[in-house]
């Protein structure tokens, strides 16, 4: 089953809870009717005595300042993260639906459509959030924003090369992806293999639907890389001096690398790929406000600053929030441009050959 991620520092469901007056949520910057929304759903969950918010979602470490964050902005109530991905997703939401002991209140998937049609969520907009008009020619809408009112992404990750900056300096990499198949570049990448669930074949299918890159650039760049079973190990063994290059980091596994002391970092491609990050209520959640609170802080510029902080991107950024790292805001980033749902689970079905194929070489 799941399992809960160690939260350290977190222990807001310890401290005394607050008043209406004495909540401070001033660090939002939040409008006069969000603050009162956001107070309503506190006072709520505190006078129910719903004051866990469990959240379902395939991984939690780039969450734990947001969490630690929430907890402290609203005393008494206490984040609960579970772990659960794939077919033990599935199995725990159907067990909890069929025996009526319900236990999560906000999931977070990248699929969230498929878990939302089977009744498994309810339909929530935090009044916190609002689409990024900007986008609208470049994500899916339906990749930020269910039409049918269930989920809503708060920010993307962005995944491009990782680099061992002990073995290369930045104005040496490749400017682009065609580039990387150059034979300059044999036997100097590594990469979690497609022809599993993950990242990678979504990152590759993306660039495969694009005009970037075709299946030979994909049948070149394997032949000359080293694949591995996962994307951790890749970018252990660029961590390690073991390859220059991981073909896609993730922008949030770089910045926790380098706070692990590890010497790399993320080379911004020309155009770099991106996925969004859903959330959403669950359907019958035992702590409805709570759960409803998390998901409006989540757009507030406090939880914004946390996920930058972590190497992901705001979709709507707060005026007020200052990008990090040195990285430009998403807006200002030439990605590739991310197509529908559908698209991209056809995409990523029509690809399977291929990507099986690669890996057996």
């Amino acid at each position: 089953m799941g399992g809960v991620l160690a939260l350290g520092a977190c222990g807001g469901g310890s401290e005394p809870v607050a008043t209406a007056e004495e909540l401070d949520l001033g660090p939002l910057e939040l409008e006069q009717e969000q603050e009162a929304e956001l107070t309503e759903l506190y006072e709520a969950a505190i006078d129910a005595g719903n004051t866990d918010v469990t959240i379902y979602a395939g991984h939690h470490d780039e969450f734990v300042a947001i969490y630690e964050a929430f907890e402290e902005r609203f005393p008494g109530l206490t984040v609960v993260p579970e772990t659960f991905v794939g077919a033990d997703l599935q199995t725990t939401l159907e067990a909890e639906k069929a025996t009526g002991r319900h236990v999560v209140d906000v999931i977070s998937n990248p699929n969230a459509d498929r878990y939302a049609d089977q009744g498994f969520a309810e339909k929530f907009t935090p009044v916190t959030y609002e689409a990024p008009e900007w986008a609208a020619d470049r994500i899916h809408p339906d990749q930020y924003e269910d039409p049918n009112g269930f989920y809503h992404s708060p920010w993307a990750l962005l995944f491009s090369l990782g680099y061992n900056t002990e073995m290369l300096e930045d104005s040496e990499l490749p400017a682009n992806w065609p580039e990387i198949a150059d034979a300059e570049w044999a036997d100097q990448v590594t990469f979690m293999t497609p022809s599993v669930p993950g990242g990678m074949q979504t990152v590759l299918s993306i660039l495969l639907q694009s005009d970037l890159v075709d299946e030979e650039w994909l049948r070149t760049v394997a032949s000359q890389s080293s694949i591995v079973a996962q994307d951790q190990l890749a970018l252990q063994a660029v961590s390690a001096g073991e390859y220059p290059i991981d073909l896609t980091s993730a922008a949030t596994s770089i910045r926790k690398a380098i706070n692990g002391g590890a010497p790399v970092d993320l080379h911004l491609l020309e155009n770099p790929v991106i996925a969004t990050e859903k959330w959403m209520p669950a359907a019958n959640a035992p702590n409805p406000e709570a759960g409803q609170l998390f998901l409006s802080y989540l757009f507030t510029l406090e939880a914004q600053e946390q996920v930058m902080e972590a190497g992901n991107f705001p979709l709507n950024p707060h005026p007020s929030l200052e990008p990090a790292h040195g990285w430009p805001a998403l807006n200002e980033i030439e990605f590739v441009p991310l197509p529908a749902q559908d698209q991209m689970r056809e995409e990523i079905a029509s690809n399977q050959d291929l990507f099986q194929d690669i890996t057996a070489k």
